[in-house]
């Protein structure tokens, strides 16, 4: 058993992450499943960490009152509560009518945008369920309870383009008690700094 559930980011699969598949559970919003099918996979793991990365974070957050309680920590990386809290819904309209017409080219700009130097090669087969993802996440917004939040990390970079820190400040107030470490990159978090704050 891993001790690491990961719930990555929009157009965020595996192959991101070099070295560390078969060290975590790794699901990805939209390409593995929607938010339930998500939820499903944390649910039913029996890491003793439970960690997202953007919108795997958000849905996360979204969930917090019954999620939290059952990790001995929680690591969020550049979450938000609102995706245009951090990021123009226009902009995401735009990323939208991209999809629609050279999904992999706009993809490809969003890796860029969020500081991927090596992203790997495109698959056709995640355009449909990646244009489905811009949809939520013109809509979704995340409000927790009241949950217990001594054991959670929020992580942000130092560069991040895509989720502004006014953003992390709102999940912050959002969970009283929460850490917060900030790594020196943008958006996309380096390997090594998953392996320091998940395996410390």
């Amino acid at each position: 058993m891993t001790g690491v559930v990961f719930c990555s980011g929009f157009a965020g699969p595996e192959a991101l992450f070099p070295g560390l598949s078969g060290r975590w559970q790794f699901v990805a919003p939209f390409l593995d499943g929607d938010e339930a099918a998500l939820l499903a996979r944390v649910r039913a793991s029996r890491a003793r960490v439970l960690a997202g990365w953007s919108t795997g974070a958000h849905m996360l957050l979204k969930h917090a009152p019954e999620l939290f309680p059952r990790f001995e920590r929680v690591v969020l990386i550049a979450p938000f509560l609102r995706f245009a809290d951090c990021f123009p819904a226009r902009l995401t309209r735009a990323m939208a009518a991209g999809m629609a017409g050279n999904a992999a080219a706009t993809v490809r700009g969003f890796w860029q945008n969020c500081g991927i130097d090596s992203p790997p090669a495109w698959n056709p087969a995640w355009a449909a369920p990646l244009a489905d993802g811009l949809a939520y996440l013109l809509v979704s917004e995340a409000a927790p309870g009241p949950v217990a939040a001594g054991h959670v990390t929020v992580c942000s970079g130092a560069a991040d383009r895509i989720v502004r820190p006014a953003a992390v400040d709102k999940v912050l107030a959002a969970l009283p008690g929460a850490g917060r470490v900030e790594h020196a990159g943008g958006h996309f978090p380096a390997v090594s700094f998953l392996e320091d704050v998940f395996w410390p």
